[in-house]
C-alpha cells in the first residue's frame, strides 16, 4: 500500500535484470530433443560467468545452479541458445546453439531456475510442483515470453509466456515446417513498460486513495 503526501505522485513498479528466460522447449526428434532455453540479453554483461541455469525436476525442488556459463561477454539484444543436445539442436532450428549441457536434459514439466551470482533472478514454472496439467506445461512444445515482461525474481507468473500446449510439435522435423511455430528470437523488451500510477490530491483526499504494489 502506498501513501502519498504531496499534491501529485506516481508509484513505479518494475523487476529488471540484465537477462531473463525468453523460452522453454521440449523437442519432437528421437529421443525427446533438442531440449533447452532461449535467453534474452536486456543489457551488456561483461561477464557470463556470473550467470547459470539449474532445472527443478518434477516439482522436487530447486537443484541450485548446476550450469555456470564460462566466462565471456555478452551483447544487449542478443539471444543466447543452452540446450541439452546440438545436433538436434541445429536439425531443428537451423543454427547451432551458443552452450551445451546437461543440465538442460529437461521434460515438459521441469521448472528452471536463471542464477546471478547464486541468487535467482528469473523462473520458470514452480520448482515445487510437477508441471503436469498445469498451464506452464511445455511437454513436446513450448513456452516464449510476452514481449515487454522482465525478469520475475524468483516468482512466475503464467501470464507472462504463451503456450504451444502439450504434444503440439509430435512429429515434427523442424521449427520451421511446425504446425506448432516457436517464435524463436522475437522477443522484444518493449511493450508496456513500468506500471506508473499518478495519485491525485484533493484536500485531504487522494484519488486513488489505495495502491496494492
Amino acid at each position: 500500500t502506498s501513501v502519498c503526501v504531496a499534491s501529485v505522485c506516481s508509484a513505479v513498479c518494475t523487476v529488471s535484470g540484465d537477462l531473463l528466460i525468453t523460452a522453454v522447449y521440449d523437442g519432437p526428434l528421437t529421443g525427446g530433443v533438442p531440449k533447452g532455453v532461449e535467453l534474452y540479453v536486456v543489457n551488456d554483461i561483461p561477464d557470463l560467468s556470473d550467470y547459470g541455469l539449474g532445472s527443478a525436476n518434477n516439482g522436487g525442488g530447486t537443484d541450485g545452479e548446476e550450469f555456470t556459463f564460462p566466462a565471456g561477454s555478452a551483447t544487449a539484444g542478443s539471444f543466447i541458445y543452452v540446450t541439452n543436445n546440438e545436433v538436434a539442436f541445429y536439425d531443428y532450428y537451423g543454427f547451432y546453439p551458443e552452450y551445451v549441457s546437461g543440465a538442460m536434459s529437461i521434460n515438459g514439466d521441469d521448472a528452471i531456475e536463471l542464477f546471478q551470482s547464486g541468487t535467482v533472478i528469473d523462473v520458470y514454472g514452480d520448482i515445487n510442483v510437477d508441471g503436469n496439467g498445469e498451464p506452464w506445461e511445455y511437454l513436446d512444445g513450448w513456452a516464449y515470453r510476452v514481449d515487454g515482461t522482465t525478469a520475475n525474481g524468483g516468482v512466475f507468473s503464467d501470464l507472462d509466456f504463451t503456450y504451444s500446449g502439450a504434444n503440439a510439435v509430435d512429429g515434427c522435423s523442424t521449427n520451421a515446417k511446425c504446425s506448432s511455430v516457436m517464435p524463436i528470437g522475437t522477443y522484444s523488451p518493449g511493450g508496456g513498460g513500468p506500471n506508473v500510477i499518478v495519485v491525485e490530491q484533493m484536500g485531504y483526499n487522494f484519488v486513488p486513495d489505495v495502491i496494492d504494489v
